[in-house]
């Protein structure tokens, strides 16, 4: 009951200068030192009522919300956890993802270089075929045209020999390449 009674002092005082100023004027008023304990009295009184009728309200309050701050705390810090969790277990999937990229990344480079290698192998083998198989193809041409200049030729030339024997051939010559024919044939057989 003296805390109170203190605090209630100090309280009139913070509020009420001008009362704890009273006993500093030398001739002040009686009546003033009385109307100062009438208000101490007053407001003991009622902070005496106050405390008495709303001190349990009030505690039960002040409990409720210290429960309630408790529990918003406790589910901050849980969430603050999970969240931490979560970002750690991010980063950790954005690096494993960052190295599976890089890896992603090199094989299809090896990819890209061993594709490149095999159509630039493929391109160099079908130009050595297309090469060779024009080298086959103009000789063929060229034998081809050989052989048709030739046919013409010795059609030209058997055209030709026909028509000198048909104008200039005679019996005589007809007897003459007959037994020359035949005596190369019989030293073929002499032979």
């Amino acid at each position: 009951m003296k805390k109170w009674l203190t605090s209630a002092a100090i309280l009139a005082a913070a509020f009420f200068p001008q009362a704890a100023h009273a006993a500093d004027d030398a001739g002040a008023d009686h009546g003033s030192w009385l109307l100062l304990m009438f208000f101490a009295i007053n407001f003991a009184l009622f902070v005496f009522v106050l405390v008495y009728f709303a001190g349990p309200a009030l505690r039960k309050f002040f409990a409720d919300r210290s429960v309630t701050i408790r529990t918003a705390l406790s589910r901050a810090q849980s969430a603050l956890a999970e969240a931490e969790d979560l970002a750690n277990k991010a980063a950790a999937r954005m690096a494993a993802l960052a190295a599976e990229l890089k890896k992603l990344s090199d094989e299809l480079e090896q990819e890209t270089a061993f594709q490149l290698g095999k159509v630039a192998e493929l391109a160099k083998s079908t130009a050595e075929r297309i090469h060779r198989d024009t080298e086959m193809h103009g000789s063929a041409l060229s034998e081809a045209a050989r052989r048709r200049v030739r046919a013409q030729l010795a059609e030209s030339a058997a055209t030709l020999a026909r028509d000198l024997i048909g104008r200039n051939f005679q019996p005589s010559d007809q007897g003459r390449l007959l037994d020359g024919f035949m005596d190369k044939l019989g030293q073929g057989d002499r032979q």
